[in-house]
């Protein structure tokens, strides 16, 4: 592969377009629902509700990416002949190919709605529910190539790269928590959950081939080589997807809350998360070699990628303001 062409990091990284306060309609609700669950005066019982806003970081995140694609010499819409080509019909298309794209951190903005029981002073188990919007809008160089995907990368693209635009989730943890009541107006607590993520990464790709024939080396020890290089030379293929993937995952925190009334308090928390592998599961759409996303002219074996990323950290600091209920 040519690592000057294509380097193994960012190469133009790019936002895909204005951000947008995906989570600011969010915030709005959960401000709103804080203020409904704002108790009359009475004795507080041992049920309370919370909400809390802030952001949320996430170290470097590498896509992970395979598809059932064959060498563009099998593809007929480039070479008429290719089923006449040993292995191009064989089976098992896209074995032990693949490539990655490797993004750096992002940052952005963390909700959470919050239903808990006290049990005592110290003890007490929480639902809580969270949104996560964070804004990558990053476009990088496609790389680790391997299989036939290294031929296409190395030999065909004058342009390969690939583009994450926002990652957010919907969750749900189970948390339970333990305080340290004190003579200070500050309580120490911390607390520990496992739940589950509904994920999803806004994801697009552009593979473009340069648009002189002479530049093109794959099919050139083929017997219509000529036809071969000029129906390839300036073909694109290129496409966006929601990628979406329901993801395990566990989190500790640490905080110290501070009483504002008799049954509202303010807190400050610190959250690690950790979500077990993204699998998007088959995705196809676009254009492959600027035609429709299958192998054959009579729209037969259909391209399809698989993309997946490893375990994903990401840490949190958000406000919170608890609620007793009367």
């Amino acid at each position: 592969m040519n690592n000057a062409l294509f380097p193994a990091k960012t190469i133009a990284t790019r936002r895909i377009g204005p951000r947008r306060p995906r989570g600011a309609h969010i915030a709005v609700l959960l401000a709103v629902l804080g203020s409904t669950l704002l108790p009359a005066q009475g004795q507080a019982g041992p049920l309370y509700a919370s909400v809390s806003l802030g952001g949320n970081a996430t170290g470097d995140v590498t896509l992970r990416s395979r598809s059932n694609d064959r060498a563009s010499i099998c593809d007929q819409y480039i070479n008429p002949r290719a089923l006449s080509v040993p292995g191009c019909a064989a089976p098992g298309r896209g074995a032990g190919d693949g490539w990655a794209a490797p993004f750096d951190s992002g940052r952005g903005f963390s909700a959470e709605a919050e239903l808990g029981y006290r049990f005592s002073p110290r003890f007490r188990i929480a639902l809580v529910y969270g949104y996560r919007s964070t804004p990558f809008d990053q476009t990088v160089s496609s790389t680790d190539a391997s299989g036939v995907d290294f031929d296409k990368i190395g030999n065909e693209l004058s342009t390969g790269e690939e583009s994450l635009g926002t990652a957010s989730s919907h969750e749900l943890f189970a948390v339970a928590y333990r305080d340290w009541p004190n003579r200070s107006r500050w309580t120490p607590f911390a607390g520990a959950g496992a739940g589950f993520a509904k994920a999803r990464k806004d994801f697009s790709w552009l593979w473009a081939r340069s648009a002189n024939p002479e530049d093109i080396l794959t099919g050139r020890d083929q017997p219509n080589a000529e036809e071969i290089l000029g129906n390839l030379a300036g073909t694109v293929s290129t496409g966006r997807s929601a990628l979406k993937d329901t993801t395990a995952g566990f989190l500790v925190l640490a905080g110290a809350s501070r009483p504002l009334t008799d049954t509202v308090s303010l807190a400050i928390k610190a959250q690690w998360s950790r979500f077990a592998a993204f699998d998007s599961g088959a995705y196809g759409g676009g254009v492959l070699r600027s035609h429709a996303p299958n192998l054959r002219l009579d729209g037969s074996e259909p391209v399809s990628t698989w993309t997946r990323t490893d375990d994903t950290d990401r840490y949190s600091i958000m406000l919170t303001m608890r609620f007793a209920m009367p």
